[in-house]
């Protein structure tokens, strides 16, 4: 009996519209891409569409308050599950891209659908990261929740309640870091370890041949200056302010290098607190008098190459991260990288790429890096060899192992 994958995508389906809605986007988009020319089942992917006339376009989803994206996921959670229980649960299997954002997983489980989740974020522990500060450990927040709930605001049901349900009745958990999967069971040590998947999504084909010279003629990038580049959405977690701060401390040094020093922040403010984030990164940059920096904005495919092959260094400043997509893709172009330790860059980076570093660190891993361009690309050549075993599209067919052996 032939079965039809429903695969439900809060941030799916915006790909033409170009707006930063992050790694769980890119990889929807990707997914859909493979399984459309390697075709191992029927699939229908599941959109925000199916809201009609009240469905956001991605440039409004992206600058979403709290309570509106709150508002949007319930409205897409029940969309997303009306839809899935009109089909047979024999017949079907509900994959969601998204936990907060989710179809109602209870009601699926309770009804005998076969239902898995993709994580690109684990939500509780973004909170207690980011939220929290990282002052309390996200398996103390699941305990604690249950006593908290009365006190705590109606979106909070959104992360520890959603996340819970999706654990407890997805039949298979997909991660792309075993830090993760070991922070989920901490989380939920009742959640059998054999339903959780690791599976690192690796990078797809891109553009190699970036055109540095077209940027350098645009922005007036002088040929002997040394050039950072971070390429993220701009959000607290990224952590754009952090290499900001580590290069005015630079500044005040002897160290500091003597030939020009450009920073390119690609990216664009998204979610909750981009906009704030993004007014408090041009804050930090105006203070720096011998770094020039500039803010491109939202950049993909050719433009995103052709920043790659101008950078001499990657910085991946992130704060907090489940996997290092963007990372990949530097490595895979040849950059040399530093980023800071956590768990994400922990599945993607290591020493021979460039620096994995604490944040008090950053400012001298950059002099390291900088000062020595002959290590640079040695670091870029086995940076591009790694990144050339993880394909995207092994990963996707083990994504289509995963939900038919269920």
């Amino acid at each position: 009996m032939s079965v039809t994958v429903l695969y439900t995508a809060a941030h799916g389906g915006f790909g033409s519209q170009g707006v930063p809605l992050g790694g769980g986007a890119a990889v929807c988009d990707r997914v859909v891409e493979e399984w459309t020319r390697t075709q191992p089942f029927a699939f229908r992917l599941i959109t925000p569409a199916i809201l009609g006339a009240s469905a956001p376009p991605g440039s409004q989803l992206v600058h979403f308050g709290e309570r509106e994206y709150a508002r949007f996921s319930r409205a897409f959670e029940r969309a997303a599950t009306n839809e899935i229980l009109r089909h047979d649960p024999s017949r079907v299997v509900a994959l969601a891209n998204d936990v907060s954002e989710g179809p109602d997983f209870a009601a699926l489980g309770a009804r005998g659908y076969r239902v898995y989740t993709i994580y690109h974020v684990d939500v509780v522990a973004y909170v207690a990261a980011i939220y929290l500060r990282g002052w309390i450990r996200p398996e103390t927040t699941v305990r604690w929740y249950p006593r908290m709930r009365a006190v705590l605001p109606a979106m909070a049901r959104l992360v520890w309640e959603k996340q819970e349900a999706s654990v407890r009745y997805s039949r298979g958990l997909i991660m792309p870091s075993e830090g993760m999967r070991e922070t989920m069971l901490r989380c939920y040590p009742w959640c059998p370890p054999e339903k959780t998947h690791v599976l690192p999504w690796g990078a797809w084909p891109g553009a190699r041949a970036g055109d540095a010279d077209g940027l350098r003629k645009e922005f007036g990038v002088p040929d002997d200056a040394h050039v950072l580049l971070t390429l993220s959405r701009i959000s607290p977690e990224k952590g754009q302010d952090l290499l900001l701060q580590a290069l005015f401390e630079w500044e005040q040094r002897d160290d500091f290098p003597q030939r020009p020093l450009w920073l390119f922040v690609c990216g664009d403010a998204a979610f909750m607190q981009g906009q704030w984030f993004l007014e408090r990164l041009k804050h930090l940059a105006a203070r720096l008098r011998k770094t020039r920096v500039v803010f491109p904005g939202h950049v993909t495919g050719e433009l995103k190459a052709a920043f790659f092959a101008l950078a001499d260094v990657f910085v991946f400043p992130s704060r907090f991260e489940s996997y290092g997509l963007t990372l990949l893709e530097a490595l895979a172009s040849g950059l040399p990288a530093a980023c800071l330790d956590h768990v994400g860059a922990r599945s993607v980076m290591r020493e021979e790429f460039g620096a994995i570093v604490k944040p008090g660190e950053l400012r001298p891993a950059l002099a390291r890096l900088l000062a020595d361009e002959a290590e640079r690309k040695k670091m870029g050549e086995a940076a591009r060899r790694f990144a050339e075993t993880q394909r995207f599209s092994d990963r996707a067919a083990e994504l289509a192992t995963i939900l038919m052996a269920g």
